[in-house]
């Protein structure tokens, strides 16, 4: 059994770390707020961008223009998104796995990753993965510059015939206890020619201005764009709240051990004392029958 200056040790060590871990909550905490509404305010932007493709898919573009047109897939380009650092729970790992899933369901394809976020990184460097390109930055330092250069990449790959699908694959933050690995097809354009969308476009008559076409030239770039941005915003707010919730269960775990330790600590007491007053009580005896 451990000593009482032993477990006073244990529990002061135990009682550091659970202030380390609430610190921690109280970051993610804060960072989630920021993260959730962000990702909030740009869904409607994204929505909506999607919903005119979906129209614009209804009409002669969908029929012309090269990145809605499907080919007969062998190379494809995967964009992962994982986080820095760790403490955050099986966010990584699902979304990993999640990739791990879609690489052997196409055996037979030329597979090549594009990897942001260090743990990504780290775990598929130490296997027989093909790393195109790893992003070194933080992933919440990642700019428009970066998300624009990565886009315009995808788009001249494709055009060009060195890919021929674009997966990207993140995870959705769908509420602060909730967040779900998921993945879009980047390339081609992967748009939903919806009986509504078909129902206004066979019942309007729009005037383009410029042309369809040139308008979806120009607004597929924008897609492709918004759709990696988001992305990277969804993942990050459920990083923060990945690791909230990871920080919150450290920190109960840490006070049960705590009111363990404090239990084993007040028991190891009471022996020692019960033991030293059998020690008094038989000394005491053995002077007085001497």
């Amino acid at each position: 059994m451990l000593s009482t200056r032993e477990i006073k040790q244990r529990i002061r060590g135990v009682t550091n770390i659970q202030q380390i871990t609430r610190a921690m909550e109280m970051v993610a905490a804060s960072r989630l707020r920021r993260a959730e509404a962000r990702i909030i305010a740009a869904r409607p932007y994204n929505d909506k961008m999607t919903g005119l493709l979906n129209y614009l898919a209804t009409t002669s573009v969908g029929k012309t223009h090269p990145l809605l047109k499907p080919r007969d897939v062998k190379k494809i380009r995967i964009l992962l998104i994982t986080s820095d650092k760790g403490l955050c729970g099986a966010y990584n790992t699902n979304i990993i796995q999640q990739t791990l899933r879609f690489i052997r369901q196409n055996p037979n394809k030329d597979i090549r990753l594009v990897l942001i976020g260090r743990k990504g990184k780290t775990f598929f460097s130490r296997r027989k993965y093909k790393i195109e390109k790893n992003i070194p930055d933080d992933v919440e330092r990642i700019g428009e510059e970066q998300i624009v250069g990565l886009a315009g990449q995808f788009i001249a790959d494709y055009e060009a015939g060195t890919c021929d699908q674009v997966q990207i694959f993140f995870t959705k933050f769908v509420t602060i206890m909730r967040c779900v690995p998921a993945s879009i097809k980047l390339l081609p354009v992967e748009t939903v020619a919806t009986e509504e969308a078909k129902k206004v476009a066979s019942q309007t008559d729009y005037i383009f201005e410029p042309s369809a076409e040139e308008i979806f030239s120009k607004l597929s770039p924008r897609y492709v764009e918004s759709s990696i941005r988001c992305a990277l915003w969804e993942s990050l707010a459920s990083e923060f709240s990945a690791r909230r919730v990871a920080m919150i269960a450290a920190s109960e775990n840490a006070e049960e051990m705590i009111s363990e330790l404090t239990r084993s600590y007040n028991r190891a007491r009471q022996e020692a004392i019960t033991r030293e007053l059998l020690e008094i009580v038989s000394g005491a005896e053995a002077l007085v029958h001497r």
